[in-house]
């Protein structure tokens, strides 16, 4: 196989085709990313409120928190401000 002499012109925009899909694939990523931990934090923060709304209910019903669940519900109220 016989290899052709490139020319510095089309070295040049070999690059920069190179370079500019790099930073199309380094974006897409970039916002892959940002978009799974939006959805992480979305899930962890209705996960916490609805744990948080279940221990309040529960000490409406004067059933009483043991004191594992008071912690919880402390900890959690710390969480949210």
């Amino acid at each position: 196989m016989r290899r052709t002499h490139i020319g510095r012109k089309a070295a040049a925009e070999r690059a920069a085709v190179i370079r500019k899909q790099n930073v199309k694939r380094h974006e897409r990523a970039a916002t892959q990313t940002k978009l799974r931990e939006e959805i992480q934090r979305h899930t962890a923060n209705r996960n916490r409120q609805m744990e948080l709304d279940r221990l309040f209910a529960a000490s409406l019903r004067h059933s009483g928190l043991d004191g594992p669940g008071l912690a919880r519900l402390n900890q959690l109220q710390a969480m949210g401000k």
